[in-house]
């Protein structure tokens, strides 16, 4: 079986002349993927393989197995079969660990792109238990009372890798669900290449995934600086990993296991368990394969769709440095998981990833994929971004014993630029809603809802928009700190950030107009706090 060396990592690419500046194009293509016109699927993943073993730099690899489809004609119901691929012309390419994202079994390329992530048989495991009883860690050859979990007459893909690691849990006295560990991996940690490459590269630590955590025990609210580089899109898999031992062990078994193989001169095949024990609903895509002459005995999850258990707090916020860390453009035209625009762009820049490291003195560029929703707890709980915006600061002003204020002092701008290999990144989600709360701090979009339903302040008909103060070329403003002769500030006009910090309260002049009317201007002022509401004035 060839192997060769995937010309990709995730960098080193020209810096963009698009129109925002952002550089965010179409998915790289991975044409030693594909050495041909047939149409090839991933069939397994095999070992990983750290610097200097392979011709790779600072991030481990993995082996990705494929074999050609017999024909173009993609049959799903063959491709559950042996000899639905050409097992004879097998091939392994190593790949950058940091594109497992857009990698998994079952998926479908031609031309260095992926075409399709057929759902094969799909099942839902509900009232699914992940304890130390029922879930436990088994290799891919293990046999069982003579009998092997993946039988090579049923299931042959993984032939040459017998090592590598699964996580098998027990649904009855004759059933088991097995899901390879490298699947975990992606799954629950794959919601961005930076992350991914981080937690395979060194062992764990706080300061790889955040530079301050806060966590509220009352309302479970969660509050993280991400560390310099890591996607927002990561913050709730980075979130679960701060507020819970069980997913901190999860992430860090992953390089403690590659470097214990690697210490043993044992082939590195990583393995990790759940982030979490409890019960869950755990929808997969994957194929049924028989033990001994029990039919339907061994489901083998190619692929994790769905995963419902909670994540371990209410709400969630966080600060990034990249301005786009949030919400880059979406590098999918469909809801689905296909990562990669049509043929048809022609006005998209091709991009062809390049073996080595990326370069540190240009600026990293993004590419979004699209998936189903992987966490529908998610769906439930607010998950926001802090922006930390760049606006004049508050004026001071001096309150006098007679009531009058007099102005003392006022601030200038403080604006702050922002640093940019590629980054994969789970671009799922409420887009659009996502681009609003970048462009307005979240206090003003409540007190637009606020407005927009209480009639006495919109009247059916009315037009409301935001406006700029007089004299000034931003809406949102900080309110002046008043003092009073004794140097005392007035508390009343702080507000207190999740993390301690406290900052001037800040306001947004909204324009209400109905058609032969003089407008209304009203005040939307900010709370003190971020569960306080904001007031409509």
């Amino acid at each position: 079986m060839p192997t060769s060396v995937l010309s990709s990592t995730f960098a080193s690419f020209p810096p963009s002349t698009g129109m925002s500046g952002t550089g965010i194009d179409e998915m790289p293509t991975f044409p030693s993927l594909t050495p041909d016109d047939r149409i090839w699927r991933i069939d397994w993943f095999g070992d990983c393989a750290y610097p200097a073993a392979v011709r790779r730099y600072s991030q481990p690899s993995i082996k990705v197995v494929l074999s050609p489809l017999r024909g173009d004609v993609v049959d799903r119901e063959a491709l559950l079969r042996p000899e639905g691929t050409d097992l004879l012309q097998s091939r392994e390419i190593w790949a950058p660990i940091s594109a497992l994202p857009i990698l998994s079994i079952g998926d479908l390329w031609q031309h260095g792109r992926r075409i399709d992530s057929p759902d094969y048989q799909v099942e839902t495991f509900k009232q699914l238990s992940i304890t130390p009883a029922t879930a436990s860690f088994v290799k891919a050859g293990l046999a069982i009372e003579e009998q092997f979990l993946l039988p090579l007459a049923a299931h042959p893909w993984h032939r040459q890798h017998t090592q590598s690691y699964c996580v098998a849990i027990t649904l009855d006295e004759r059933r088991r669900l097995l899901i390879p560990c490298i699947e975990l991996i992606r799954f629950y940690f794959g919601s961005s290449s930076n992350l991914l490459q981080r937690l395979f590269t060194a062992p764990l630590r706080d300061e790889a995934l955040w530079s301050s955590k806060h966590f509220n025990p009352d309302t479970r609210h969660l509050h993280l600086v991400l560390a310099h580089r890591l996607s927002g899109l990561s913050a709730s898999d980075i979130g679960r990993i701060a507020a819970s031992a069980y997913a901190w062990r999860a992430a860090a078994g992953i390089h403690s296991s590659c470097q214990k193989a690697a210490a043993d001169r044992r082939p590195v095949y990583p393995y990790t368990g759940f982030p979490f024990e409890g019960c869950t609903e755990l929808v997969a895509s994957g194929i049924w394969l028989p033990v001994g002459d029990l039919d339907n005995a061994t489901f083998v999850a190619w692929r994790l769709r769905s995963c419902s258990h909670p994540f371990p707090f209410r709400s969630l916020s966080y600060e990034a440095g990249d301005r786009r860390a949030r919400y880059p453009a979406r590098g999918a035209d469909s809801p689905g998981e296909k990562c990669f625009p049509s043929a048809g762009r022609s006005n998209a820049r091709k991009v062809e990833a390049k073996d080595g490291d990326p370069d540190a003195t240009r600026p990293q560029r993004v590419a979004s994929f699209v998936r189903q929703v992987r966490f529908p707890d998610l769906v439930r709980k607010q998950v926001w971004r802090e922006k930390i915006e760049a606006m004049p600061q508050a004026n001071v002003l001096l309150r006098l014993a007679d009531g009058s204020l007099q102005q003392v002092a006022c601030g200038e701008s403080d604006r702050a630029t922002d640093a940019r290999g590629l980054d994969l990144r789970d671009g799922s989600g409420d887009e659009s809603e996502a681009r609003r709360s970048d462009v307005l701090p979240w206090f003003v979009q409540t007190g637009l809802k606020m407005i927009a339903s209480d009639a006495s302040l919109a009247p059916p008909g009315a037009t409301v928009k935001v406006v700029c103060p007089e004299g000034r070329t931003e809406a949102v403003f900080s309110f002046p700190v008043v003092i009073n002769e004794d140097g005392e500030i007035d508390s009343d006009l702080f507000f207190t950030g999740v993390d301690g910090r406290v900052r001037q309260r800040r306001g947004c002049f909204v324009e209400v107009r109905l058609q032969g009317a003089n407008p209304r201007i009203l005040l939307i002022f900010e709370g003190r706090t971020r569960e306080e509401r904001p007031q409509v004035v």
